[in-house]
């Protein structure tokens, strides 16, 4: 594995600091996400994931199932801003 810079190194490390931080099992992850996380922290630590060479389709399946949760979550967050700001403009605008 080719050696990160001081500055890469640094965000890799913070990446991974702020995703463990962020897991909360079960609440939040699935299998598909737990797998992605193992595989990131395998290639993060400089170690091989022998199940991408050995099994690239199904290391492509997780990685865009976590992505279509990912997307899936952002647009009802977003769904969700745009609601609640309408209800901040009707209460603002009733006497």
């Amino acid at each position: 594995m080719v050696e990160l810079n001081e500055h890469d190194a640094a965000i890799l490390r913070n990446t991974r600091r702020r995703v463990n931080r962020a897991r909360n099992f079960p609440e939040n992850t699935c299998a598909a996400s737990r797998h992605l996380h193992l595989m990131a922290n395998q290639l993060a630590a400089g170690k091989p994931y022998p199940m991408l060479q050995e099994e690239p389709a199904h290391c492509a399946m997780t990685m865009l199932s976590v992505l279509e949760s990912l997307w899936k979550a952002r647009t009802e967050v977003e769904r969700l801003k745009r609601h609640n700001g309408r209800a901040k403009l009707d209460a603002q605008a009733k006497p």
